[in-house]
This record gives C-alpha cells, sequence and structure tokens, in this order.
C-alpha cells in the first residue's frame, strides 16, 4: 500500500498494473498515482521534456492551447498578471496572452527555475499539462495556492481518467512515463472542499479553480 501525495491517506488500492508499471487509487481523494519506486529522476525527466515541441508558431499547439485560454478569458480582467507554471522551454501562453494585454511571467523548475517569482502573488495561475507530471502532489498545489490573490482563478488542464479500468489500461496517457498522477472531477471537488476553492469544469479536461 502507498500513501497518496496528494491527501497523504494510506487507505490506496492497486488499480492498474502491467509487466511495465504499476497505479494505485486513493479512495479518499480518487487520485490515482504511481508509487515512489517507479517515478524517474530528474535527469531522465528532463531527457524527455526536452523532446517536447512547444512552439508559438504552431498553429496546432496553438489551437491546443486555446482549450484553457479561451473559457480562462471569460474570468481574467483586463490587464490582469498571471503565472504561467510549468511553462517548459517555449513561451507559448506568454505569446498569446501578451498580445491581449495580459502581463506573463513564466516559472519552470527545469528551463525558467527563477525563484523570485515564487515570492509574488499573481491574478492567475495557469498550468497546463504539468499536474500529472508532479511528484509531490499536495506540496506543489499548495505553491499554486500561495501564489494567486483572492478572487484569483487557478486554472488546470490534464486529461481526466477514467473509472472504467478497461478504458483506463487502454488509455494512452499513462503510456508517457512523465505522467504519474491522474486525476478525475471527484479528485478536484475534493481538492475543492479541503482547499475552500469553488471548483468550475468549463470543458473537458479543464478544471478551474476560484479563490475565495
Amino acid at each position: 500500500m502507498s500513501h497518496c501525495p496528494l491527501c497523504l491517506c494510506d487507505n490506496s488500492i492497486l488499480h492498474y498494473e502491467n509487466k511495465k508499471k504499476v497505479f494505485f487509487r486513493c479512495n479518499t481523494c480518487k487520485l490515482i498515482f504511481a508509487p515512489k519506486e517507479r517515478l524517474l529522476n530528474t535527469a531522465e525527466e528532463v531527457e524527455i521534456y526536452d523532446l517536447h515541441e512547444n512552439d508559438p508558431n504552431d498553429i496546432n499547439y496553438v489551437n491546443f492551447m486555446e482549450r484553457i485560454l479561451t473559457p480562462l478569458r471569460d474570468h481574467l480582467p483586463y490587464g490582469s498578471h498571471g503565472i504561467d507554471f510549468g511553462c517548459g522551454p517555449g513561451p507559448v501562453v506568454k505569446t498569446i496572452l501578451s498580445k491581449e494585454n495580459f502581463k506573463i511571467s513564466e516559472y519552470d523548475p527545469f528551463y525558467v527555475n527563477d525563484k523570485s517569482l515564487l515570492d509574488e502573488q499573481y491574478d492567475f495561475l495557469i498550468a497546463t499539462e504539468v499536474i500529472e507530471h508532479i511528484y509531490e502532489t499536495k506540496k506543489d498545489f499548495e505553491l499554486m495556492l500561495s501564489l494567486v490573490k483572492k478572487k484569483g482563478v487557478i486554472a488546470l488542464m490534464t486529461s481526466f481518467y477514467s473509472d472504467d479500468i478497461d478504458k483506463f489500461s487502454r488509455w494512452g496517457y499513462h503510456n508517457d512515463p512523465t505522467h504519474v498522477r491522474f486525476f478525475n472531477e471527484e479528485t478536484f471537488d475534493w481538492m475543492a472542499k479541503e482547499y475552500g476553492l469553488r471548483l468550475i469544469i468549463p470543458t473537458k479536461n479543464i478544471a478551474f479553480f476560484i479563490k475565495e
């Protein structure tokens, strides 16, 4: 049995296993996670991340990012200052939103590791395809919360898992060895209640938390 990295409970059960991987599911917050002994080291992670192509000139990637940016704009006052948490090597969010008079700071522990950015507070935080990679889920989500002002928005994009174990077994999302934490609406609902947040699911695979 493994302790859940989100709620820290020890009531997780084996959810799925094959020759290459094993995942547990927490009975409290419903997070699905890989155990510590199955996690990559930093060098192995970066080797994979360096293969990602986050190009602000790639129209397909820009359209992908618009899945979260389009509903997010409805929650942002003109001229808001946000942080792209886990931005990666390509400034896609900054490139798009800066043209619309939003101010965007970028933070990434591997590519833009400017710790001074973590001493500030922002009107919103956006993390696209990030939380499924984070090992210390509770610690880093609480860091995200600390970075956002009251009434601000934490906007997350990640593929929600299905409760159907057959669908999970065929789900390509967990084939990426850096994808080690999986969420669904139940998980996000637990997080909202635990931290006193308002949860909005504007569209598929998107979760917004409003910091009340």
